[in-house]
């Protein structure tokens, strides 16, 4: 009698989720599908992909570097990208929250 008793209350249970699962998306919308993974950020501008793009190449660019000369020389570059992508994301998230609030 207790396993079709907890058969029926996981059943039950199941439609109830599936119900306000529909429900919110009628109501909010859905906002991305996929893989779960952020692929980017609803506020981030044209200047931040540039910026973290610029950031990625000199990234490449260093774990492509051959001799010591190159390494120290990508080096540089790659952690001035990198300062300089994080500043713009701060910059445009600090924005992009401030209109919203």
């Amino acid at each position: 009698m207790t396993g079709k008793l907890d058969e029926d209350s996981s059943r039950i249970w199941e439609e109830m989720a599936d119900c306000i699962r529909r429900s919110a998306r009628e109501v909010l919308g859905v906002f991305r599908e996929g893989n779960g993974r952020m692929k980017g950020a609803w506020w981030w501008s044209e200047k931040v992909k540039g910026k973290v793009k610029a950031k990625q190449e000199k990234f490449k660019a260093l774990m492509e570097s051959r001799t010591d000369e190159e390494l120290e020389f990508n080096k540089v570059h790659y952690k001035t990208a990198k300062k300089e992508a994080k500043k713009a994301v701060l910059v445009a998230k600090n924005n992009a929250y401030e209109r919203l609030y």
